[in-house]
């Protein structure tokens, strides 16, 4: 006897999955109609004619029983996943379970579209979803479409063609300092971690490489000086923090050091085991961004603001401040600041640091002088 199941929508409104068995291969079939009057209909039409869907719509297209549903698909994906990081699992399984499971999940995936698709990416966006977690999100789902259509589930992405919200640059807020706001900060600073603070500013490492770095990847006695970057400090599925490999693939890198860091680091690294981590906190254990954040940063740029430093900086605005210098210095081409500060390309250091090249400065002046040459007083 056909049955109908409703099904739940995650916009609010409920389909309906008429399902029997096929008398000829007896299998499960399904078929999901937005109505319950033409659910109630089909069920009562298929008893009426043995199971057999033809008599009764000769040209349906009954479901494939095997075809799991949107949510079997991302766990599937996420499963098969070879070289993912504990971290990025876990953050995977939180965008399954939080953003995809209740909502497009239970659809059979053969009856995911592109308006499930759209919809679906509306409803986060009224929930108050970032646009570049929604890019994260819907990647994720994309990515889960393209397994499917390799296990044979779907014979296209849905995903594909979808229109996203513009992502703002994360550094479009970048904060740089000069020299004189920098020392400001510095002067605020607990003196036990001054030069870690330097080290920050002069290396333009991320606080995850600088705090991961080992006394080993510092060699003092190379000319130049150098920092040896090649690994940071990852949260797994569990937030529970590990050693692990850098950003990007060209993160992995050495960074010279200029003879003022060198004198800050020779007392660092003195007679201490190359296994010691490079920084600690006073009791010898990892600097944690968030208590370092509210114990030392914070009460530093307080009393920064107190001595007149006019800007509220992230610890991350001194990676910022040091490409600043560089690129104001005018001697090293973008190529080698994008080395240095480990970009994936140098386009990304051209899109966040390329309006700050003193040449590009010059040459809008002068194109801007040139261009109101015919206006008169």
């Amino acid at each position: 006897m056909a049955s109908i199941v409703p099904r739940p929508r995650w916009d609010g409104t409920t389909a309906f999955s008429v399902r029997w068995r096929d008398p000829g291969t007896r299998r499960q079939r399904r078929l999901t109609l937005r109505s319950e009057q033409e659910a109630t209909s089909l069920a009562r039409h298929l008893n009426d004619n043995g199971q057999i869907l033809a008599h009764v719509l000769p040209d349906a297209r009954p479901g494939n029983p095997d075809v799991p549903t949107v949510a079997d698909v991302v766990q599937e994906h996420i499963d098969l996943l070879v070289r993912p990081s504990p971290g990025a699992i876990g953050t995977y399984q939180r965008i399954l379970d939080l953003h995809i499971r209740e909502s497009i999940g239970t659809i059979p995936v053969d009856e995911f579209g592109y308006r499930d698709t759209m919809q679906w990416l509306k409803h986060l966006s009224a929930k108050g979803a970032a646009p570049k977690s929604m890019h994260n999100m819907h990647g994720l789902l994309s990515a889960a479409m393209n397994t499917a259509l390799l296990l044979g589930y779907v014979s296209r992405n849905p995903c594909r063609g979808v229109t996203l919200p513009t992502i703002e640059r994360a550094d479009d807020d970048a904060m740089f300092l000069t020299h004189e706001e920098f020392s400001l900060l510095l002067e605020g600073i607990d003196e036990h971690y001054r030069t870690f603070i330097q080290f920050l500013v002069m290396t333009g490492t991320r606080f995850g490489e600088a705090t991961a770095m080992r006394v080993i990847d510092i060699d003092l006695r190379s000319r130049p000086a150098t920092a040896r970057v090649n690994k940071a400090w990852k949260r797994d599925g569990h937030s529970r923090y590990y050693v692990g490999p850098t950003k990007t693939a060209a993160g992995r890198r050495t960074i010279g050091l200029n003879p003022a860091l060198v004198e800050l680091l020779i007392p660092i690294v003195a007679g201490r085991p190359g296994s010691d981590l490079l920084f600690t906190t006073t009791d010898g254990g990892r600097i944690s961004h968030k208590p370092f954040w509210q114990h030392h940063w914070v009460p530093a740029i307080h009393t920064a603001q107190a001595r007149g430093l006019a800007k509220t900086p992230r610890i991350h605005d001194l990676r910022h401040t040091h490409a600043s210098w560089l690129i104001q210095d005018g001697v090293m081409s973008l190529f080698a600041i994008s080395r240095r500060l480990g970009h994936a390309s140098v386009q990304t250091t051209e899109q966040v640091y390329g309006h700050l090249m003193p040449q590009a400065l010059q040459d809008g002046a002068d194109a801007t002088e040139r261009s109101i040459q015919g206006i008169h007083s």
